[in-house]
């Protein structure tokens, strides 16, 4: 049987990074997210696939080795659902930090042009977001980008991605 990421939470993370991680699963289990462990690519790390209704939300890792300065990271999916400008500007402000510009790693083809809550930005990643080591701080705009995103699925926005 796989070990619920709370478990791997409890065993890899201490302190303020264990509590903004299980406060942030307990905010996607209340809203009837599917936390699945990565069976494919990933299946040798501690790697969730987050869905609703059998489509990706976000996607948390949790002490990647090949990233060790990392506790755990959050990314989003690719979505249209991030373009919309009539974002709180505090969100705004927090998301354009954590706009996810191409690392040439090879996964996005070199990246891509999008606007990211009303803003341009070139170069970014196939995930929209990237957030490494969550915050207490960073809670709300990770709610809210998991927010939009369940709410586009919802309103079976074409261009939605299957996990």
């Amino acid at each position: 049987m796989t070990k619920q990421i709370e478990n791997y939470i409890a065993e890899n993370l201490t302190d303020r990074a264990q509590q903004t991680a299980l406060e942030f699963t307990n905010y996607l289990r209340a809203n009837e997210l599917e936390i699945v462990k990565d069976q494919g690519y990933w299946k040798d790390k501690i790697y969730y696939l987050i869905k609703f209704r059998n489509e990706c939300v976000c996607f948390i890792a949790i002490k990647d080795p090949d990233e060790p300065k990392n506790l755990w990271t959050v990314w989003s999916d690719d979505s249209k659902a991030y373009e919309a400008s009539d974002v709180e500007e505090e969100i705004k402000n927090i998301a354009w930090n954590y706009v996810d510009h191409c690392g040439k790693c090879g996964s996005c083809g070199g990246g891509k042009h999008k606007v990211v809550f009303g803003k341009h930005f070139d170069s970014v990643c196939g995930c929209t977001f990237r957030v490494d080591n969550p915050t207490a701080f960073d809670l709300p705009f990770l709610k809210k980008m998991v927010e939009l995103r369940k709410n586009e699925i919802l309103n079976n926005v074409q261009n939605a991605t299957i996990c």
